[in-house]
């Protein structure tokens, strides 16, 4: 797990395209929001535990949940239905990953990744790891 983080000056760019491929969306797209982004991959045990925990939390939360699949679109996308995910799913080509990882902070390029970002869309808390409900709670007020 990494500790809590400084907030960024400049957010990292982000833009991609949702699993469906319908349109790509950037942090542009949450104007004053926060956003949970949770990097995941359907071959990942610890990602998949935690997605039922991260759906759940996104039906309540006031913060605009994002999943990122560092995976092929159409796997992912039907594994996120199949398990019942539907807050917003992003796609990122494997190719890609590890920079777009090290780009919100995971150098190490792991997943389970999730990073919360404030109303300005800077880093403000990080977990490389699974996360659980203290957690997400803590970060949602920290970086509210």
């Amino acid at each position: 797990m990494l500790p809590m983080a400084m907030a960024h000056d400049n957010p990292p760019a982000l833009r991609l395209p949702t699993l469906d491929g319908q349109r790509l969306v950037t942090l542009a797209s949450f104007h004053d929001r926060p956003v949970l982004l949770n990097f995941w991959s359907s071959s990942c045990v610890p990602c998949v535990r935690e997605l039922p925990l991260l759906q759940a939390q996104s039906q309540t939360s006031s913060m605009a949940y994002v999943g990122v699949a560092i995976d092929d679109p159409a796997p992912a996308a039907a594994f996120a239905l199949r398990v019942g995910v539907h807050y917003l799913q992003l796609a990122a080509p494997p190719a890609d990953g590890a920079a777009l990882l090290r780009r919100f902070g995971n150098r190490l390029g792991a997943l389970p990744y999730t990073v919360v970002l404030n109303r300005a869309h800077q880093s403000c808390a990080m977990r490389l790891g699974a996360v659980d409900t203290a957690w997400l709670q803590s970060s949602s007020l920290a970086c509210n």
